[in-house]
């Protein structure tokens, strides 16, 4: 008779812990799914950019690379170390 109180705090603390777990698993698969619509989201940004891109003229090519860091503004040749 002496195992059965400590029997019964187990059994609660393996209850209280399976809950906890359901919680957490429940907060973690609601944070997935919002994850996942934000990637999605963000995906489907990108894809409009890039139809856009291909609508640009050259002029407006060399801005979008200039904004994006792709190039400098003014294209000048790299000094040379000449000795």
């Amino acid at each position: 008779m002496a195992d059965s109180p400590a029997r019964s705090r187990k059994v609660k603390k393996i209850v209280r812990l399976e809950a906890r777990a359901r919680r957490l698993l429940t907060r973690y698969e609601r944070a997935l799914s919002r994850a996942t619509r934000a990637k999605a989201q963000a995906h489907a940004l990108l894809d409009q950019a890039s139809l856009l891109e291909f609508t640009l003229t050259g002029t407006q090519l060399g801005e979008l690379r200039r904004m994006r860091g792709e190039s400098p503004p003014h294209a000048t040749p790299p000094p040379t170390s000449e000795t």
